[in-house]
C-alpha cells in the first residue's frame, strides 16, 4: 500500500484579505499629518506586510509517514484510531453542544468543513480533535492510508 503525503495551509478567505486591506487607509490617514509621501509609505508598507503575515502566520495541515501534525499540534499516527469527516450540517453540533471540553481543535471559522480525529493514546487525556480543512476527503484518505501502511 501507497503511503498518501497531504499537506494544507489554511489561508484566509478572500474576504479577510480584503478586510486587512482596509489597514492601509486607516494607517495613512494617521500618518498625513505628517505628509503625503511618508503616509502613503506607510499605507503600502502596512498593506503589504499585513498579507504577508496573514499568509505565513495562518495554520498548516501536514500528514507524513509516522506523524499528523496540525497547527501547533504533532500527534504520531500509532496514537491516532478513527478518522471521520464532519459533514457541513453536523459542524456547529460539534463545535458547540457535542463538544468535550478536553479537545483540541484548529478550526477556521470561515472553512465549513472539518475532520475528527480520535486520540487512542493512554497518557494523553485529549479524546479528540477537530480539524477545519478544506479538503477533508483527502485527509481522511491520507490518515487511513498511513495507518494501514503501519499495519494500525
Amino acid at each position: 500500500m501507497q503511503t498518501l503525503q497531504f499537506e494544507e495551509r489554511l489561508y484566509p478567505s478572500v474576504g479577510m484579505y480584503l478586510a486587512y486591506s482596509l489597514l492601509t487607509p486607516m494607517v495613512a490617514l494617521v500618518a498625513a499629518p505628517f505628509g503625503w509621501a511618508l503616509a502613503s509609505t506607510l499605507g503600502a508598507i502596512t498593506f503589504v506586510a499585513s498579507l504577508v503575515l496573514a499568509s505565513v502566520l495562518s495554520p498548516l495541515i501536514v500528514v507524513d509517514r509516522v506523524r499528523l501534525i496540525a497547527g501547533k499540534m504533532s500527534i504520531p499516527l500509532e496514537a491516532i484510531g478513527e478518522v471521520v469527516e464532519v459533514p457541513t450540517k453536523d459542524l456547529r453540533n460539534e463545535l458547540g453542544p457535542s463538544l468535550d471540553a478536553r479537545a483540541q481543535l484548529l478550526v477556521r471559522g470561515d472553512i465549513k468543513t472539518a475532520v475528527k480525529v480520535e486520540i487512542t493514546d493512554a497518557h494523553d487525556r485529549t479524546p479528540y480533535l477537530v480539524i477545519s480543512t478544506r479538503r477533508s476527503n483527502e485527509l481522511v484518505s491520507a490518515l487511513r492510508a498511513n495507518k494501514a501502511k503501519l499495519g494500525l
